[in-house]
C-alpha cells in the first residue's frame, strides 16, 4: 500500500516539476524573498535561498556585486528582506561531465526545481510589503544574529561554533573540514541526531534545577526542537533527527502510544518521502537514514561490534559518492567520538554563551588542539582511492550486508562480499578500455588520455579561470573547476595520479587550474614550451602546487624522448610560452590519429604543416577555443579531419567558436562538436569494438557513430 502511495505521490510531483518549468519565461520585474541567513558571499558573488513571491516556489538565486560597500552589507545584513528586480529564471543546470557532482538532483532533494539570476544588481529595489512570513523569518534572523555573533569568537571557536551550533561551514577553516572529510567522521560534525540527543537531554536536565520535573522538560522539546531545524539550518538529517524525537515524545507523554525508534524511524521517512520523493537523492540524507537505521538495529551491540556494522553498511554508499574510504575510519569514529562528546561539543557551547573571554579563549585553545590533531590523522597512510563502483555493485553490497545479520552462518557471505569489493577494485583500477576526455572546464581547454589498464595517464592542459585586473574583493575562495570537475572525474576512476603533464602555454585558460588539482592528484612530471618555465608568472603557479621545479621540462621540437606516445610537432625554438610557443602534439589512438594545438594562431599551423608535410590527422581539437586566428582553411585542409572538438564555454565573452571558424569547417566538410552544446566529449575504445564518441551535454551519455575520412 506505502508503495502504491508513493508512486502516486511521484508521479504528482513530477506533474508538478514540469509545470514549475513552464513558468521560468517572465519578462516583468519580480519578487523575491531573501533570507538573511542563506546569504552566502564569495568574492564579488551573491548566492542564496530565495522565495519567488509571485510563483511561491523556492529558487536559488545568484548575483554579481557591484562594489566592496555592497558586499559588506550583505554580509552584515541580519534581517530578510525582498526585492523587485529583472531576472533570468531557469531551471537548476544539471552536470555536463562525467561523475561531475550534481547540483541538480541536490536541488531536487529540496524541492528547489529553479534559478534565478539578476542581470543588473543596480537595478534592485528593496520592498516592504511582504512581511507576512511571521515566525519563520524571525527564526531566519535570529540564525543570522547568531551567526554574525559566533564570526566574533576567537579561531576556532567560531568555525566548529557555526558548523555545529547552526550547520553553517565557512572558508576559514577549509583544511580542517577537509581533513575531517578525508578520515570519514564528517557524519559526526554535521548537525543531526547527535545534536538533537544532547539539545533534548540538555533542556530536559536544565529545566530541572528550575522544579520542573524531567517529563515537562520532554514536552518543552515538542516546542523547541521544530524551531532549532530553522536555527540549525535546516538540513533533511537535522529534519529526520527532530521529527523522530518530536514523534517518540508525542506518542509517549500525550498519547499514551509506546512508539520503537525503528516505527518512529520508518514512519519518519515515509512522511519526507511524501513531502519530497527524490529526498534520498542527496548523499548526506542517505548516510543518515541509513546510519540511523543501523543505530537503532545494533542497540544491544557492544560499541566496537556495532562500529564495525554500520561502517560496513555505510561503505558501498561512501564510496559511490566520494569514491575514497580510510582505512582507518572506524578506528578513528571510536577515537573521536568520546573526544566529540566529552571536549569538542562542551568547549564550543561553553565558549559561545559564557560572555567575555574568560573561557571563550581557553576553549578556542582546546579546539586548535584538537584541529591540529584531526589534520595530522589525515596525513597518516590508509586514504584509498577506489574509484566510483557502479550502481548495481552497491546494491548488491548493500543486500549482502544485511544477510550478513540474518544469516547463522555468515562466512560464506564475508568471502563473496569481499570478492565483490576486490574485483569492483579491479575493474576500475584497470579498465580494458582506453579513452581521450575532452572535459567541459567552461572557457578554457583540459583534456586526458588514458590508456587501456590505466598504463599510462597523460594530459593536455587544466583549464582555469581568467581574471580581468581583479580586485582583492571580488576574488572568490571556491574550488576551481579543477578540482571540481577534473580532479573529482579522476578520483571516479580510481586515478590517484598523472604521468605526464603537457601545458600547451602560459595562458590561465590553459594552466590555472595545474596547482588546485596537485593538491588532490599526483603530477609527475610537467612539460611545457621552453622558455616558459622560467617565468615569473608560470613559478608563482608552481610555488602554490606540490610540484617541484625538478620535474618541469620545457621543450621544443628539437628535444628527442620526451615522451614516445605523442609526438611534439611545435614550437621549434625557445619562446615565452605564448600563443605563439604554444605545443602542437599528435598521437595515434588505437589507429585513429589526433592533433592538439593550443593556442596556435594560424601562422604557427601553416608553418607545422610546412614542416611536417606527411601529417593529417582524424580529429581535430581546433586552436584556440574555435577563435578565427587559429584553424586555417589549410590547416583543415591539410589535417583532413573525419571530425573537431571545440573546447569553448557557454555565451563566452569573446564569441567562441567564431562564424568565421565554424564556416571554414562547414566549407571543407568537417563536422563539429562543442563542449558548450555537448559538454564533455569522449573518445572511447572498448574491449573488441571500435572506436566511438560519448557526449554528457544531458547529464547522461549519448553515443555517437566516429565519422572518420
Amino acid at each position: 500500500m506505502s508503495c502504491f502511495i508513493f508512486a502516486f505521490r511521484f508521479e504528482q510531483w513530477q506533474r508538478n516539476y514540469h509545470e514549475v518549468i513552464k513558468t521560468c519565461q517572465v519578462n516583468s520585474a519580480q519578487h523575491f524573498l531573501i533570507y538573511a541567513d542563506k546569504i552566502a558571499v564569495d568574492g564579488n558573488m551573491m548566492k542564496c535561498d530565495a522565495f519567488w513571491i509571485e510563483k511561491r516556489e523556492k529558487l536559488k538565486l545568484t548575483a554579481f556585486l557591484k562594489n566592496k560597500e555592497q558586499q559588506k552589507e550583505l554580509k552584515s545584513i541580519d534581517d530578510s528582506f525582498t526585492i523587485e528586480c529583472q531576472a533570468d529564471i531557469s531551471p537548476v543546470n544539471q552536470p555536463t561531465n562525467e561523475n561531475e557532482f550534481d547540483y541538480r538532483k541536490y536541488c531536487q532533494s529540496q524541492n528547489i526545481f529553479l534559478s534565478a539570476f539578476i542581470k543588473d544588481w543596480g537595478s534592485v529595489q528593496r520592498v516592504e510589503n511582504f512581511q507576512s512570513f511571521g515566525p519563520v523569518l524571525f527564526l531566519h534572523d535570529f540564525r543570522k544574529k547568531c551567526a554574525l555573533s559566533f564570526q566574533k569568537l576567537p579561531e576556532p571557536l567560531d568555525w566548529y561554533a557555526m558548523i555545529l551550533l547552526l550547520g553553517m561551514r565557512t572558508d576559514d577553516l577549509s583544511d580542517v573540514y577537509s581533513s575531517i572529510k578525508k578520515l570519514g567522521l564528517l557524519y559526526i560534525f554535521c548537525l543531526s541526531g547527535m545534536h538533537v540527543f544532547y539539545l533534548s537531554n540538555f533542556l530536559c536536565r536544565f529545566v530541572q534545577k528550575f522544579g520542573i520535573d524531567y517529563e515537562t522538560g520532554q514536552l518543552l522539546n515538542l516546542i523547541v526542537l521544530p524551531c532549532f531545524i530553522f536555527v540549525g539550518g535546516g538540513s533533511p538529517s537535522l529534519i529526520r533527527a527532530v521529527m523522530m524525537n518530536v514523534l517518540v515524545i508525542g506518542c509517549n507523554r500525550l498519547l499514551k502510544i509506546k512508539l520503537t525508534s525503528l516505527t518512529a524511524w520508518s514512519f519518519v521517512l515515509l512522511i519526507n518521502l511524501m513531502s519530497c520523493p527524490k529526498l534520498l537523492l542527496s548523499f548526506g540524507t542517505q548516510l543518515s537514514y541509513l546510519l540511523t537505521l543501523a543505530i537503532i538495529l545494533r542497540q544491544d551491540e557492544n560499541q566496537i561490534a556495532a562500529s564495525l556494522k554500520i561502517n560496513l553498511l555505510s561503505l558501498p554508499i561512501i564510496l559511490y559518492q566520494t569514491y575514497q574510504w580510510n582505512l582507518f575510519t572506524c578506528l578513528f569514529s571510536l577515537m573521536i567520538l568520546p573526544l566529540f562528546e566529552c571536549m569538542i561539543l562542551p568547549a564550543t557551547v561553553l565558549g559561545v554563551i559564557i560572555p567575555g573571554h574568560f573561557l571563550s579563549r581557553p576553549c578556542a585553545l582546546i579546539l586548535r588542539t584538537i584541529s591540529n590533531f584531526l589534520q595530522f590523522l589525515s596525513r597518516l597512510p590508509g586514504n584509498i582511492v577506489f574509484g566510483k563502483p557502479s550502481l548495481t555493485f552497491v546494491l548488491i553490497v548493500l543486500f549482502l550486508a544485511v544477510m550478513t545479520e540474518t544469516q547463522k552462518n555468515g562466512l560464506k557471505l564475508w568471502i563473496v562480499m569481499f570478492t565483490c569489493y576486490c574485483a569492483m577494485f579491479l575493474a576500475i583500477h584497470f579498465p580494458p578500455s582506453s579513452e581521450i576526455v575532452y572535459f567541459d572546464i567552461g572557457q578554457g581547454d583540459c583534456t586526458l588520455i588514458r590508456s587501456q589498464f590505466n598504463r599510462e595517464v597523460i594530459m593536455i592542459d587544466t583549464g582555469g579561470k581568467v581574471s580581468f585586473n581583479t580586485q582583492k574583493w571580488q576574488k572568490r575562495k571556491g574550488r576551481t573547476n579543477g578540482e571540481t570537475i577534473v580532479a573529482n572525474y579522476l578520483l571516479s576512476k580510481g586515478i590517484k595520479k598523472i604521468d605526464r603533464l603537457y601545458l600547451t602555454h602560459q595562458d590561465a585558460d590553459h594552466v590555472a587550474n595545474f596547482p588546485s588539482i596537485s593538491q588532490t592528484i599526483e603530477i609527475k612530471q610537467v612539460i611545457v614550451p621552453k622558455g616558459m618555465e622560467n617565468l615569473e608568472s608560470f613559478k608563482k603557479r608552481l610555488e602554490e602546487s606540490t610540484i617541484d621545479l625538478e620535474n618541469v621540462i620545457g621543450v621544443t621540437t628539437q628535444d628527442d624522448g620526451v615522451d614516445n606516445d605523442l609526438r611534439l610537432l611545435h614550437p621549434f625554438e625557445s619562446g615565452q610560452g605564448t600563443n605563439d610557443d604554444s605545443l602542437v602534439l599528435w598521437y595515434d589512438f588505437n589507429g585513429i590519429k589526433c592533433i592538439f594545438t593550443g593556442d596556435l594562431p594560424q601562422v604557427g599551423e601553416k608553418e607545422v604543416i610546412t614542416k611536417y608535410p606527411e601529417i593529417n590527422a582524424d580529429i581535430l581539437k581546433t586552436g584556440h577555443h574555435g577563435s578565427k586566428t587559429s584553424t586555417s582553411p589549410e590547416f583543415v585542409r591539410k589535417m583532413n579531419p573525419g571530425i573537431a572538438i571545440i573546447s569553448c564555454g557557454r555565451n563566452n565573452r569573446y564569441g567562441h567558436p567564431n562564424q568565421e571558424t565554424l564556416e571554414t569547417l562547414n566549407n571543407n566538410g568537417v563536422p563539429y562538436l562543442s563542449t558548450a552544446n555537448c559538454g564533455m566529449i569522449k573518445l572511447r575504445k572498448s574491449f573488441g569494438e571500435m572506436p566511438y564518441i560519448c557526449v554528457y551535454g544531458d547529464g547522461t551519455a549519448s553515443r555517437l557513430n566516429l565519422p572518420l575520412r
